[in-house]
């Protein structure tokens, strides 16, 4: 019975140790009801942290400042940085479930639509034209006559913006100052204009 106990005493500290724990976009530890809110009804994603048993909350819609050069020189648009010309990347992560379905999926005209908008966009906000990105190019085949998908340059871009497969696509924008706007998942294209906006006044 003693051996019983203390085999029981060890599997529930085990099982209370082994569950997993979740965290809000600050690191504070929130419950899994909490957690669970802010994703349905917050821009937030759910993703794994390095500690495998501890989910956390990672902002749609992160800022901040890089060091431009590089994110330009990957691109072959180091001339754009020159003209003082923002940078725009679309981010495609391969095909899933958001980038395969839906009204829009395999519409050629929405795509040239979408893709001759972010131009007129460019130009009007003073911005280099607009570099289509993968991570894997599976589902890319419709775009083909429309626009190029390039590969991340070393992974730079998932390294430093897409370190989760959002679903559909991503956009970053880059200000030549080094300040970013981006949205994680899938976007309106307009989102792309305010960012540009945003950035060109601050």
């Amino acid at each position: 019975m003693k051996q019983f106990l203390i085999f029981g005493l060890f599997f529930l500290c085990f099982s209370l140790t082994a569950q997993t724990r979740y965290r809000d976009e600050m690191g504070r530890s929130v419950s899994k009801d909490e957690f669970q809110n802010k994703i349905l009804n917050g821009p937030y994603f759910g993703v794994p942290s390095e500690d495998p048993e501890v989910m956390r909350l990672i902002h749609r819609m992160p800022f901040g400042k890089v060091e431009p050069e590089i994110f330009y020189d990957k691109l072959g648009k180091t001339q754009d940085l020159k003209e003082g010309k923002s940078l725009i990347v679309v981010y495609y992560p391969g095909k899933d479930e958001c980038n395969s379905t839906g009204d829009h999926a395999n519409d050629t005209r929405y795509f040239q639509k979408s893709h001759d908008y972010l131009l007129k966009t460019a130009e009007k906000r003073n911005a280099a034209e607009p570099a289509y990105i993968f991570k894997n190019s599976h589902g890319l085949e419709k775009y083909q006559g429309i626009m190029t998908w390039l590969p991340d340059p070393d992974g730079i871009f998932e390294g430093q913006f897409f370190k989760f497969p959002y679903p559909c696509r991503s956009f970053v924008v880059i200000h030549p100052t080094g300040e970013y706007r981006a949205i994680l998942g899938e976007f309106p294209n307009n989102q792309i204009d305010q960012a540009l906006k945003t950035l060109n006044k601050n």
